[in-house]
């Protein structure tokens, strides 16, 4: 069988397995899953039999107006293959479970959505801003985040030596 019908095949049964939907993207399959289903999604993706999907390549998170996404992206150590996750995650409890004990490298990404959405990564080992203050307020990346216009700020200049 030829790697792009097995891997279909092993998205396929998985998808019935745990209630998901496959589609086919430009490059590569995409299963769509709910949140609660993540980590076993994950774990059997890794270990398809005779084609695993066994490297993250990356994680981000998504705001899509009435759920948030988070989107894992997944190759192969040892072949071609690509398949593309997306977990729903509730808009108003925005919590699904880490993937840092199925990859370790989960951990900076799932920060980072957490610091730029609010999602919620359970278990995760140190789940904290990355990039913003620890006392900032809101989410910068969602839809529903406002921001004031530079007009209305309250802009100070900081003098220099030279003035």
């Amino acid at each position: 069988m030829e790697n792009k019908e097995l891997l279909r095949k092993r998205v396929d049964e998985l998808a019935a397995r745990v209630g998901g939907n496959v589609a086919e993207g430009s490059d590569n399959l995409v299963l769509t899953v709910n949140s609660q289903y993540i980590i076993e999604t994950l774990e059997a993706a890794k270990t398809f039999d005779g084609i695993p999907c066994d490297f993250l390549h990356d994680l981000a998170g998504f705001d899509a107006k009435d759920h948030f996404e988070v989107v894992y992206q997944l190759r192969s150590w040892s072949g071609p293959q690509k398949l593309r996750i997306k977990a729903i995650v509730d808009r108003d409890n925005p919590v699904i479970d880490s993937a840092t004990r199925v990859w370790g490298g989960a951990n900076f990404w799932e920060r980072e959505a957490y610091d730029m959405f609010g999602i919620v990564f359970k278990g995760h080992p140190n789940l904290k801003r990355i990039y913003l203050w620890d006392d900032f307020e809101g989410f910068p990346l969602r839809k529903d985040y406002v921001t004031e216009p530079a007009e209305v700020r309250n802009i100070t200049r900081v003098r220099t030596d030279n003035e």
